[in-house]
């Protein structure tokens, strides 16, 4: 063979079984060179068969590539109007996203020679495939779950803003209501400091021993003043000051303009001597007034009270207050007996042994301890209607069960 008549040798190797009985010399019949390593040709003849398989597989693969893209695409596009509701325009139509920038991406990997599809089709058929699959599928997982916190997060920032204007809201309906509460109190009492509510008169009600304008003078109330600048506690508190009330109420009469003042008083019903003076007491040992003037009551003897302590609105000592109450029941069975007005004085210096002064009858009874009163008082009874006009004495400080009372005429 000459250089110009050189033949082209092939070598085939790997060569199927089915492949040698065949002949490679008719038309119809297709050789199977996937596996084959050719050597001396650059590159292989493309049966006709091959070529369209390989062109029809192209088109599905592209056809099922552009549906995920299109799946992926809407998704990515109901993602980002989630993630951008503020892209909107303000006629309502959505922005325009450049979708160019994803489709020629995809273009480029589908242009890809025959050659390379062939020779790789182990390759794509290979495990390596499913693990870009699981790559993708995890990408989508992790884009879908920042999707999803994104979206949270915006729902917990709307709901964070709404509770925040909720608030304001609430403070400024506070406030706008203070506000006009504070007028309507100001208003209100502007109108009852001013002159139509000046006191007119001052009604003094149940007093005997004061007169009515030693207790308007002594509340400190004034003709023409508002009702309504003074203090009742204030009022209450001057009137006490004087020992002769016991208690006072004050009470505005608004539409007479007028204020009434209802008092409780003590009444003397005893007496202690004081110098040349006499000193008031009540009941319950309230010293009332010091005074020249002597009442129709009953005089102590004997009380034990300091005399720089003896001032009107003092009270008794302790030990005077317990000898009091047993002068109050001697005056109770005296009056039950009809002869508690015969009684002018009353010596308490003893517990063991009281004394009873009748001046009128000019008689001195001694009662003792006072134990058995009632019985006590029916001698004393009998003895001035029996001993009448006769001066003496008269001794029922003893048992009375045991012994008899004895009667001491004055020599």
């Amino acid at each position: 063979m000459t250089k110009n008549e050189r033949k082209r040798t092939m070598v085939y190797s790997n060569v199927n079984k089915k492949a040698d009985k065949k002949s490679a010399s008719k038309d119809n019949d297709i050789i199977n060179l996937d596996n084959e390593v050719v050597i001396g040709l650059t590159r292989l003849p493309k049966p006709k068969g091959i070529a369209k398989k390989q062109k029809q597989e192209k088109q599905e693969k592209q056809e099922k590539q552009n549906k995920r893209n299109k799946k992926q695409l809407e998704k990515e596009k109901l993602d980002y109007n989630l993630l951008f509701q503020d892209d909107i325009d303000k006629k309502g139509k959505r922005k325009k996203t450049k979708k160019n920038n994803i489709q020629p991406k995809i273009d480029n990997k589908k242009e890809v020679n025959i050659n390379q599809e062939t020779n790789n089709k182990s390759k794509i058929n290979n495990p390596p495939k499913a693990n870009n699959k699981q790559e993708k599928n995890i990408k989508q997982q992790t884009s879908n779950k920042k999707i999803v916190q994104a979206t949270n997060n915006q729902k917990s920032i709307a709901i964070q803003q709404r509770i925040k204007m909720q608030k304001r809201r609430a403070i400024k309906k506070m406030t706008t209501f203070l506000l006009l509460l504070l007028l309507l109190i100001g208003a209100f009492v502007y109108f009852l400091l001013s002159p139509v509510f000046n006191v007119k008169t001052i009604e003094v009600v149940n007093n005997k021993n004061l007169t009515t304008e030693q207790i308007s003078n002594a509340s400190g109330i004034c003709i023409n003043e508002n009702m309504f600048k003074f203090s009742k506690n204030e009022v209450k508190k001057n009137i006490l000051s004087n020992p002769y009330i016991e208690d006072a109420k004050i009470s505005r009469k608004i539409f007479s303009n007028k204020v009434q003042i209802d008092v409780k008083e003590r009444n003397a019903t005893l007496m202690l001597e004081y110098g040349n003076s006499y000193v008031y007491i009540n009941n319950q040992g309230y010293i009332l007034e010091i005074s020249p003037i002597k009442l129709d009551t009953p005089i102590l003897k004997g009380y034990v009270t300091p005399l720089e302590e003896v001032r009107p609105g003092n009270r008794l000592n302790k030990e005077d207050l317990e000898r009091l109450e047993t002068v109050l029941k001697i005056l109770e069975t005296a009056e039950s007996k009809e002869i508690a007005n015969l009684i002018t004085q009353i010596d308490i210096q003893s517990k063991k042994n009281y004394i009873m002064i009748l001046e009128s009858e000019d008689k001195t009874v001694y009662l003792g301890d006072c134990s058995d009163l009632s019985t006590q008082m029916l001698y004393i009874k009998k003895m001035i209607q029996r001993e009448k006009n006769i001066e003496g004495e008269f001794f029922v400080n003893m048992d009375l069960n045991n012994a008899n009372p004895v009667f001491r005429e004055k020599v």
